[in-house]
């Protein structure tokens, strides 16, 4: 059994698809255009909602980002397209001169981007990865250039130089041509990788296979793609949640979405997304799947309109309906918070970077039809302005497609539960909606709220209930998930019943460290509280209250030098009433 329990103390002084497979937990954005002289700052889903803070990463880019973490979760390399830094954000060992995807790669203000110009997989030795990225032609020849003209990849070491990391290998092209963007999947066999990119000019799709013998490969196949721009592709692609699907949303040419065979590679049923240009300027960047596979999200050309496709309808055109739109609200510097690239987060939630403003909106419920989606505009405030924000990831968490004639390996799904929760209602505290975020495919799930004084409702089979709680206080509450092959369980501390504006379970996901700690304490919040005042108290053995401050929005430093060594308490509070404590 995992127990995920809130944290309160402090101190004053190959890898197989059971694994975590964390390796999208943390998100490096922030201010890129203005130079050396401005931070970043990290949304990190190591809890559920995400914690953001700033971090001094002086990162200079544009619309290419990788952020990868390690498969537990933690922050391990990051790149603009043409530089890769380490968690210490300092350049790897040979890792500058990789070849552009974007102009902070020229010297040049001319803007050459790819909306997801690079990605990360992880290799078959713990720690190694692959960066896959495309290189732009800049400035072009002649009118008839491919802006970009060659796929590569590079080795990236990171437990070379103490786990600092190294660039192996760089700039090794795969193909030469004229390309719109590429993504991967995993093979059915649950191992191996599948990379696939289309041809910009001509109706073919290229594809390798990544196994632990090396990149097999190239393959073509010749299959319509009415999304063909022939110079300069601007767009998204990605694969379904189950790797079943795949869509090419380009900005200006629309979408065409093709199901796709995870055995042998090849797209199949294409359809064209029909989408009417409600702007001037057709500038539509982002597309997503729903967590389930079932929905598919995009904006319009104003980047206004939130659309929803439902995929299992008999006429996917006809399903389309607008579920939100934007509210015309503008922030401090003038910047509308508009609808463009999406984000899946790892808590099953998708996340909506609005334009290159302070704000991200959030789905909160992306699996269920029109508005009952719940689209929260500007849900989430940042520490920095998100310019450009956009990372593209495989599915990691995707494994083998059992008893498929392809399953060779027996790598069997076996199931590793999470889940988040929220308030199943603003005017119901003590209510709480549940929903499953496990992996590898479980198909039965139990959950013990720890409320035995709620009687029979105090365990549930569905995947996503509601639970009211008979009363308020702190509950361990389980869920297991299971399948033919194995089961996994997970309890987390939850607190019901604090009165509150804001959804209460996150309160106590604040993170008090260092510890143990000698000059300087830092407190940092989830992201969904700015607005909601807190103070933060830290108390000794005594009871004494020795340090007080009112916190920031995201991330607070408290002085604590010259205190005695010893065990010191902390109390974080929401107006008067108590959200969380500790003892150090």
């Amino acid at each position: 059994m995992r127990n995920y329990l809130c944290y309160i103390g402090i101190l004053l002084s190959y890898i197989g698809p059971c694994s975590a497979q964390k390796y999208d937990y943390q998100w490096i954005h922030g201010v890129y255009y203005t130079g050396s002289g401005e931070s970043n700052f990290i949304v990190d889903f190591n809890t559920f909602p995400p914690l953001v803070h700033t971090v001094n990463s002086k990162l200079l880019g544009d619309y290419t980002t990788v952020s990868m973490s390690d498969h537990n979760g933690e922050f391990s390399f990051y790149s603009n397209g043409c530089q890769a830094f380490n968690k210490n954000y300092t350049l790897l060992e040979n890792g500058d001169s990789l070849l552009a995807s974007h102009h902070y790669c020229f010297l040049s203000l001319n803007n050459v981007r790819i909306s997801h110009g690079a990605f990360a997989i992880p290799s078959f030795t713990e720690n190694n990865f692959l960066q896959f990225s495309h290189k732009a032609r800049y400035p072009s020849q002649s009118p008839n250039d491919c802006l970009f003209d060659k796929f590569l990849y590079h080795d990236i070491d990171m437990n070379a130089n103490g786990g600092l990391g190294k660039v192996t290998e760089k700039n090794q092209a795969l193909m030469e041509g004229c390309f719109q963007v590429a993504s991967a999947n995993r093979h059915a066999n649950g191992r191996d990788w599948w990379l696939l990119v289309g041809d910009n000019r001509e109706q073919k799709f290229y594809r390798w296979l990544l196994t632990p013998s090396g990149i097999e490969g190239p393959w073509t196949q010749e299959i319509v793609n009415p999304t063909l721009d022939g110079y300069w592709f601007c767009g998204w692609t990605e694969f379904s949640p189950d790797g079943q699907k795949y869509i090419v949303n380009a900005c200006r040419t629309g979408a065409a979405l093709y199901d796709f065979d995870r055995c042998t590679g090849l797209l199949s049923s294409p359809t064209f997304l029909d989408r009417t240009v409600t702007n001037s300027t057709w500038w539509n960047y982002g597309a997503a799947f729903s967590p389930d596979g079932r929905l598919l999200y995009t904006t319009d050309g104003g980047s206004k309109r939130l659309w929803q496709y439902d995929l299992t309808a008999a006429d996917i055109n006809s399903s389309k309906e607008i579920v939100a739109l934007y509210d015309s609200f503008v922030d401090t510097t003038g910047r509308g918070t508009l609808f463009t690239f999406f984000q899946n987060g790892p808590d099953g939630k998708l996340y909506i970077w609005a334009g290159d403003s302070y704000y991200m909106h959030i789905i909160h419920q992306p699996n269920r039809k029109g508005v009952d989606c719940q689209t929260e505009q500007r849900a989430i405030q940042l520490p920095k302005l998100a310019f450009a924000a956009n990372i593209y990831y495989p599915r990691y968490r995707l494994g083998p497609l059992d008893n498929s004639f392809c399953d060779t390996l027996d790598l069997n799904n076996l199931p590793h539960a999470e889940y988040r929760y929220d308030l199943s209602d603003p005017d119901l505290s003590g209510a709480l909606q549940f929903t499953d975020a496990s992996w590898y495919e479980p198909t039965v799930w139990h959950w013990d709220f720890g409320d035995p004084a709620s009687g029979s409702s105090n365990a549930s089979t569905e995947q996503n209930p509601v639970h009211t709680f008979s009363k308020s206080g702190t509950y361990e509450v389980c869920l297991i998930a299971s399948n033919q092959y194995a089961a996994d369980t997970i309890c987390k501390q939850v607190k019901v019943g604090i009165s509150s504006a804001y959804t209460l379970p996150a309160l106590p996901q604040a993170q008090v460290l260092p510890n143990p700690v000698t000059d300087l304490l830092s407190i940092r919040l989830p992201a969904l509280l700015p607005g909601h005042p807190l103070r933060f108290a830290l108390s000794d053995a005594y009871g004494r209250t020795v340090r007080e401050v009112a916190l920031s929005d995201f991330e607070t430093t408290v002085d604590v030098a010259g205190l005695p060594a010893g065990m010191y308490f902390w109390r974080v509070s929401l107006i008067s009433p108590s959200v969380g404590g500790g003892g150090m």
